[in-house]
């Protein structure tokens, strides 16, 4: 009982990640196509790409417009970052044991990718 609780509680918790509106018109038409926990997953892993590479330019962008030492600051905190990421997503995808940790975990890294980009972009103003 306490177990099926707690599965309840984390999917209403975590279900906006699961279904997390992307940047990119082609994850908006995915999803809305999508009928299946596997196509859901499907557009999520594209979507990750997509957010992954806006992430690594906004990073060179970054790297390119500070000097060196803020350079290494930088490098050191997007290593931690990505670890923290990792660490922290991969929370979500074994909490429940169902088809939902794997939207919810990757639904995870989706957004923390989305916002961790949007961060670099703006770390040397507009």
């Amino acid at each position: 009982m306490k177990h099926s609780r707690l599965a309840i509680a984390l999917v209403t918790t975590l279900a906006p990640f699961a279904f997390a509106q992307g940047d990119s018109p082609a994850y908006s038409q995915c999803m809305k196509t999508a009928t299946t926990t596997v196509d859901m997953n499907d557009c999520n892993g594209a979507e990750i790409e997509r957010q992954d590479a806006r992430l690594n330019s906004a990073y060179t962008s970054a790297m390119a417009g500070l000097e060196s030492g803020q350079q290494d600051k930088l490098r050191d905190a997007q290593r931690l970052w990505i670890k923290y990421r990792d660490a922290n997503c991969g929370l979500y995808y074994g909490l429940t044991g169902g088809t939902m940790d794997q939207l919810n975990g990757v639904g995870c890294v989706l957004e923390m990718t989305k916002a961790r980009a949007d961060e670099l972009g703006k770390l040397l103003g507009p």
